[in-house]
Formats: C-alpha cells, structure tokens, sequence
C-alpha cells in the first residue's frame, strides 16, 4: 500500500533536545519526503532553531517553534508554540527556568538507570547530544535500546521511563497558562500537542481543552502520526467545538516505521488550519498537498 506524506509538519525534534539529527539533518531529510513547510519544535528550547533555518534557506520553510512541558491535574501536558520569535525576553526567560528543571530531572534519572546497571548513563546521553541540549527521557530511551537493554524506544519507556517505573522521575513542571503566556508574549500561536495520546478519559480531555482555551490556547493538534480514522474524527469534532485551529504534526525523533516527517498527517477541509493564522503569512502556505510515495 502507497504511503501518503503531506508536504507540511509542524511538530519535529532534532538532537538540540531528544531527536537523533541535527537540526541540518533534520532539514535534509524533510526534502527527501517532500515536505515544503516543517516546524523544529524542540522540547523548551530553540538553541536548533537558526541551525535549521540556515539549513533550510531557499529550500524549505522552516517555522520557529518549541515544545514546552506543563503540568494539569497531575498530567504532562505539551504545548507546542509555532511561529515564536526565538529572541523574545519573554520566552527566553522561560527557557531559562525549563533549563534548571530538565537538568535536575535528567541528572536524577540518571542516577535511578545507574541502580538499574546502565554505568555513567548521564554522561554517555550528554556525550551523544548536541552542544546545550537538555537531556530528556527520549534520550535516555535511546540509550536503553543501544545498550540492548530494551527493543526499541517504546519498550525502553513502557520498562523503565514511565511514570510508576523504577526510573521515572515526576516534575513538576509549570501550569498551562505559564506556557501558553510565554508563547503568545513572544508572537507566536498556542498548539496543544497530540491530545489522544494522553492517557486520560474523552471527559478529562474535554476539561483540558477548556482549560487550554481558557488560558490562551488557540489551537491542537488535529493531524498526529499512528492515529486511527474515529480518533481523527473525534480530534476534528474537538476542534470545531472549542473553535480551535487545527495544527498536524509527526513528532518525528528518529527513523522508525510509524513516525516519520510528514507520513499519514492530515486535517478535516472545513477546519481552520493553523497556518491561515497572520503570524504565518511570511512563510508561504499552499493549500494542504500531499505526496504519494510507493
């Protein structure tokens, strides 16, 4: 069966936080899949950001964006900001504060992997990441699988990184409302990020998204990678009843069969899109396409 890709992912990571590729390697290969807009949306931070955009002149849209991680009712929640500016004070300093919290959480799981014999586990995935970036559970993840403790990254988190396993380590990171002030302060649009894959009741999602509006958010992720047609439809019906924007995004972090750039993303044609928005007017938008790759 032929594998649809849209031309546009507006959710991806290079290795300036837990993605395998630098942010130029990130670019390159959003031109092989055919892609003409992708998002760098590393996890609370930008450091990829002009890395990408030079990788990426004349070639590609590159659109600014990060991941920040807050806290609700007890749940991480990720709200990605698109179209940010990447100097804004307001921003920054909020980095600043994600900074300290991701070292201190990094450092501690770090230290639970040691009790499970995973020797010197913070230095090797400090070894392996980009000059700055913030060591993540990704990370981690990834250096589970090359140790040949875990199949692949799935498995390392189901076994060892989620929360209630022996090295899981609970932050509390800042409330929605801190982030999606820091994003709007900086220009940039309030996405919440693949909503169907937090583990919580249909009742609890609609509580979130509420409060998400209520704080600012003006869209969610509609499009996200491994999702079935009925939780598509349910994300569109979100959508339309808190009047959000519809975003679309892969997550991409590294090759793999179901999350690649681009692959099996798409949005209802009645919703709003994300990039009809004024901030992304610079960045040359066509109609919603998609590539058919055999």
């Amino acid at each position: 069966m032929a594998a649809v890709f849209s031309k546009i992912d507006l959710h991806s990571h290079s290795n300036a936080s837990d993605g395998a590729l630098s942010p130029s390697e990130l670019v390159e290969r959003a031109l092989n899949k055919g892609l003409t807009h992708l998002a760098l949306t590393d996890h609370d931070t930008v450091l990829g950001v002009k890395e990408a955009q030079d990788a990426a002149t004349g070639k590609l849209e590159l659109i600014p964006g990060a991941e920040l991680s807050t806290m609700w009712n007890g749940y991480q929640i990720h709200i990605v900001g698109l179209f940010i500016d990447t100097k804004s004070e307001v921003l920054l300093k909020y980095l600043e504060g994600q900074k300290v919290f991701r070292e201190e959480r990094a450092r501690a799981i770090g230290a639970k992997l040691e009790r499970q014999g995973f020797a010197n586990a913070y230095e090797e995935c400090r070894k392996r990441a980009a000059d700055g970036a913030s060591i993540t559970r990704g990370n981690y993840a990834r250096y589970i699988v090359e140790m040949g403790r875990a199949q692949d990254s799935n498995e390392a988190f189901n076994y060892y990184l989620k929360k209630g396993k022996s090295c899981y380590v609970k932050t509390m990171w800042p409330d929605i409302s801190v982030a999606c002030n820091a994003i709007i302060g900086s220009g940039g649009i309030a996405v919440l990020a693949h909503p169907r894959r937090y583990e919580m009741t249909n009742t609890k999602l609609r509580e979130l998204m509420s409060y998400f509006k209520d704080c600012g958010g003006q869209a969610m992720e509609v499009g996200c990678s491994q999702m079935s047609l009925n939780d598509l439809n349910y994300m569109a019906t979100l959508c339309r009843k808190y009047d959000f924007m519809a975003s679309l995004g892969s997550d991409f972090h590294n090759e793999g069969p179901f999350r690649e750039l681009g692959l099996g993303l798409g949005i209802p044609d009645d919703l709003k899109k994300v990039w009809e928005c004024p901030q992304a007017e610079r960045y040359n938008f066509p109609a919603l396409k998609t590539v058919t790759e055999a």
